[in-house]
């Protein structure tokens, strides 16, 4: 009940801070509207900030643990830590779990840096859908194995996205792959279809760590060493008839589990280089149109969008009867919104087109800059800094960058757009 009354406050304090009891925003109309609607925006991202802060490796070092220092601790200690874990899954401790948790938190620590931060933003999305389908929230855990939490991943052999689908696989569980789209690198649709793969794995099996084992090899394999062990259906005694790398997957998945939760206790926190932005949102856009010609529309640089979607392939939205989702920063999607995709949309274009041209003209040498880039630095990076196009950076530089890449040192020519 006090949960319930904070939550009400909080949504009454939000309301009277960004003025919507005295302001219906259906009555707002054009330059009013949109000032309403940013005050909105900026109101909501301070209170998911307030809800949901993000720690600094000092606020998480509670051991006082040397920068170098990399603990290590006994059997006995892994194994009381991973029994304190509430988990539907059993995550029993042996000699191979230990391995693989000293590969994670002693030998990749900075890759376990990296999934620690990204974990913040794609944990909560996999625990909503795994939470709305009844399965193990602790299954998040093979995406850290699979794919490090790399939504771009592709492996040697074509396996694709967070989940690590082959192309005819994920067909089954209805994710497009075409010359267009490549579902398994979207983030909702590709874990809907690893929560199906899971169930229909469960259904054979009944034991979670079953599934987990077939999701590496395939149900045909762990049939097949289930009969060759005598018809024994645990996973540790069926383990010598698995494939090779099918009896480290499982360890693996145990030794994860152990290591996303117990970080700090091995001097392991988020990393705080990774350019996570966690106030994303989706919208469904239903027509044919290049993602160059949507970017022109909410005045960015293509990359950034593609950024969020990696499934979108060959820069182009296709068409599609039931419509495509697009991820996009949370005010790019409010703008999106407001654009209806029609000649209303086309005129939108023209019109940043114009105004795009007018601006370029209007650059001149009096305010040009001579930009050197920096390690890290990109395109969309340094088009953000001086409050321009990556566009425009590659016309003032034509012959000069080759494709959408920068190298440390290469000097830049920018017009900084002063406005």
């Amino acid at each position: 009940m006090f949960e319930k009354k904070y939550i009400v406050s909080l949504l009454v304090l939000f309301a009277s801070a960004t003025g919507i009891f005295a302001q219906p925003l259906a009555g707002v109309m054009g330059q009013d509207r949109e000032a309403v609607v940013a005050r909105i925006d900026s109101n909501t991202l301070k209170l998911r900030n307030k809800l949901y802060p993000i720690k600094s490796a000092g606020d998480l070092n509670t051991y006082g643990f040397n920068q170098e220092d990399i603990p290590v601790y006994s059997d006995s200690t892994y194994a009381f830590r991973l029994s304190l874990l509430e988990t539907e899954i059993p995550l029993e401790y042996n000699e191979q779990v230990r391995a693989y948790i000293d590969l994670y938190a002693n030998r990749k620590r900075k890759l376990v840096s990296k999934v620690l931060a990204t974990s913040k933003f794609y944990f909560p999305i996999f625990e909503e859908v795994f939470d709305r389908e009844n399965v193990p929230m602790e299954l998040k855990y093979l995406a850290v194995i699979e794919s490090a939490l790399n939504q771009k991943a592709i492996s040697p052999v074509g396996a694709a996205g967070l989940w690590q689908f082959m192309a005819p696989t994920g067909r089954m569980y209805g994710l497009r792959t075409d010359t267009y789209i490549d579902d398994r690198k979207d983030i909702i649709k590709s874990t809907e279809a690893a929560v199906k793969y899971f169930q229909n794995s469960y259904r054979i099996y009944g034991d979670w760590l079953l599934v987990i084992a077939s999701y590496n090899c395939g149900p045909g394999n762990v049939s097949k060493a289930i009969r060759r062990s005598g018809g024994k259906r645990n996973i540790w005694e069926i383990m010598p008839y698995l494939p090779r790398e099918t009896r480290g997957y499982v360890p693996a998945f145990i030794a994860a589990a152990y290591v996303m939760n117990y970080a700090s206790e091995h001097n392991l926190y988020p990393s705080e280089n990774e350019d996570i932005n966690f106030h994303l949102d989706t919208i469904m856009v239903d027509n044919r149109t290049s993602i160059e010609k949507l970017a022109l529309s909410l005045n960015v640089s293509a990359e950034e969008i593609l950024k969020y979607n990696p499934s979108i392939k060959r820069g182009v939205i296709p068409f599609n009867s039931n419509g495509v989702s697009l991820t996009l920063p949370y005010h790019l999607a409010v703008k999106l919104a407001s654009i209806r995709m029609d000649s209303n949309f086309n005129n939108q274009v023209d019109h940043n087109l114009i105004a795009l041209n007018k601006e370029i003209q209007k650059s001149t040498s009096t305010n040009k800059v001579v930009y050197q880039v920096k390690s890290g630095d990109y395109l969309g990076k340094i088009a953000k800094k001086y409050n321009v196009t990556v566009a425009d950076i590659k016309k003032w530089n034509k012959g000069t960058i080759k494709g959408n890449t920068v190298y440390k040192g290469q000097k830049l020519k920018v017009y900084p757009n002063r406005g």
